[in-house]
C-alpha cells in the first residue's frame, strides 16, 4: 500500500491552546475585554508557571516570521467571523453575493473578493471592528505536551518590540546567524511609558522577547540546526475575545449597510502556508594542509619518515565538527604576515562572529563551514604569496 500523494507526507504541530492578554468583563452593554498585566494561560500552563505569569520561556518552531508571527489588519462580524484581512494595501473580503457588501447575519451565500485596504479611509477601523493584529505561535517547552500555543496582540508597541528582535533584520538574529527557531527565549509582558499621538503620556503593558542566556551560549545554540516542522493553520476565524469587544462587533452587524468593498483588478498573491525549515549539519572535519597547498587538504600533525623516532603530536585546536593544527596555523599566518588581531578582524568582517578573547577562542566559536572558509582564505593568500616570490 502506497502513501497518498501530497497528504501522507505532511506533518504539523498541533495547537494546544491560547495565551491571552486580557479577561472578559460583564457590563451593561454586554461583555468587554479588560487588559491585565500578566498572561492569561490555560490550566496546564498555570500548573507550571503560576496563575499570573509575566514571563514565559518560549521557543519559536520556525525561522519564518510570516509563519510564527503573521501580521494583518483583521475585521470581524458577530455572525460571520473573519470578514476582511488586509496588509494596508490589499485585502481579501467575505462579500455577500446578492448585495455586494460585507457578509452579515442575513447572508445566505458569500464569496472571497480581492479589495483595496486603506486604513486611513476605513470606517471599520475607526469603529474598532477592524484592528491591526500580530499572532504569535510558539512552543512552551517547559509545559507537558508537544504543540504550539497562540497569542494575539493588537498593540502597536508590542508589535514594534517583537519585530525589532524577531524580524529578519532584527537585533536578535544578528547573533544567531539569522535563526530564531528552537532557540530558548523569554516572552514577557511589562509596563512601558508611551505617548500616543493626541494623548498624554501613559503607562501600558506591552510584549517583548529576549534571550536569557549568555551571548556565547546563544551563538552556540544557534549553530544546532532545528528539525523540520510545519505549523497548524492560524486560528483566526473567530475574533480574539480579549481584543475585540463583543458589543462593538454585534452593534456593527445590527447597524448593517455601509459602502460596498472596493474591488481591485489585480490582487497580489495569496496566503502563505507552512514551509519546511532547517537542515541537519554534517559531522565531517574541516580539512586543510599544514603546507600551502590548495584547499581540501587535511589539518593533522606532520608526518615523519618511517625511520625517524615518533614525534610529539602538535597541539590541535578542536572546534564543532573540525580541528586545526596550531603549528600549521602559526606558520601560515606568519607567511601571509597576519598577526592574531588581523585574523580576528577578518573573521569579524566576513564571518560575523564575536571576536572577544584569544584567536584560538574565536576560532573555536566557528561552525564547520565558517572554519573551512577561514582556512581556505589563509591557503589562498599563502598561495598568492608564494607565486609572488617565484
Amino acid at each position: 500500500m502506497s502513501p497518498i500523494d501530497k497528504i501522507s507526507d505532511i506533518r504539523r504541530l498541533p495547537r494546544l491552546g491560547k495565551v491571552r492578554l486580557g479577561i472578559k468583563k460583564e457590563g451593561q452593554r454586554g461583555s468587554y475585554p479588560q487588559a491585565v498585566d500578566y498572561f492569561v494561560c490555560p490550566e496546564e500552563v498555570k500548573s507550571v508557571h503560576g496563575d499570573t505569569p509575566r514571563e514565559l520561556p518560549v521557543m519559536f518552531p520556525s525561522d519564518d516570521l510570516e509563519l510564527v508571527a503573521p501580521q494583518w489588519y483583521k475585521c470581524y462580524s458577530y455572525s460571520q467571523g473573519l470578514i476582511c484581512k488586509g496588509d494596508g494595501k490589499h485585502c481579501k473580503r467575505k462579500v455577500d453575493t446578492n448585495t455586494g457588501d460585507f457578509a452579515d447575519r442575513d447572508t445566505s451565500k458569500w464569496e472571497i473578493h480581492d479589495g483595496i485596504c486603506d486604513p486611513g479611509m476605513c470606517p471599520k477601523l475607526t469603529s474598532k471592528q477592524c484592528r491591526k493584529m500580530m499572532s504569535l505561535l510558539f512552543i512552551l517547552h517547559e509545559v507537558p505536551g508537544l504543540g504550539v500555543y497562540q497569542l494575539d496582540t493588537s498593540s502597536f508597541y508590542s508589535i514594534v518590540n517583537l519585530n525589532s528582535q524577531l524580524a529578519p533584520d532584527g537585533f536578535l538574529r544578528h547573533f544567531t546567524e539569522g535563526r530564531i527557531a528552537f532557540i530558548p527565549l523569554i516572552l514577557s509582558v511589562a509596563p512601558q511609558e508611551v505617548t500616543p499621538p493626541g494623548i498624554g503620556r501613559k503607562t501600558v503593558h506591552v510584549l517583548s522577547v529576549r534571550a536569557d542566556v549568555k551571548l556565547a551560549d546563544l551563538i552556540r545554540i544557534s549553530r544546532q540546526r532545528p528539525a523540520q516542522v510545519l505549523l497548524p493553520t492560524l486560528e483566526e476565524e473567530e475574533p480574539p475575545e480579549d481584543l475585540f469587544p463583543e458589543g462593538v462587533i454585534a452593534e456593527a452587524e445590527q447597524a448593517g449597510g455601509g459602502e460596498a468593498p472596493a474591488p481591485i483588478s489585480s490582487p497580489e498573491g495569496g496566503e502563505k502556508v507552512g514551509e519546511q525549515v532547517g537542515a541537519a549539519q554534517g559531522g565531517e572535519e574541516v580539512v586543510a594542509e599544514a603546507t600551502f597547498s590548495p584547499p581540501k587538504g587535511k589539518v593533522t600533525k606532520p608526518k615523519t619518515p618511517p625511520s625517524a623516532p615518533a614525534a610529539e603530536p602538535e597541539p590541535t585546536l578542536v572546534g564543532e565538527g573540525f580541528n586545526i593544527d596550531l603549528a600549521w596555523l602559526d606558520k601560515a599566518l606568519k607567511a601571509i604576515k597576519w598577526d592574531d588581531d588581523t585574523a580576528k578582524t577578518w573573521i569579524a568582517a566576513n564571518l560575523k562572529v564575536d571576536t572577544q578573547g584569544e584567536l584560538t577562542e574565536v576560532i573555536s566559536r566557528l561552525t564547520r563551514e565558517q572554519a573551512e572558509q577561514f582556512v581556505r582564505e589563509i591557503q589562498e593568500r599563502a598561495a598568492r604569496t608564494q607565486q609572488k616570490l617565484i
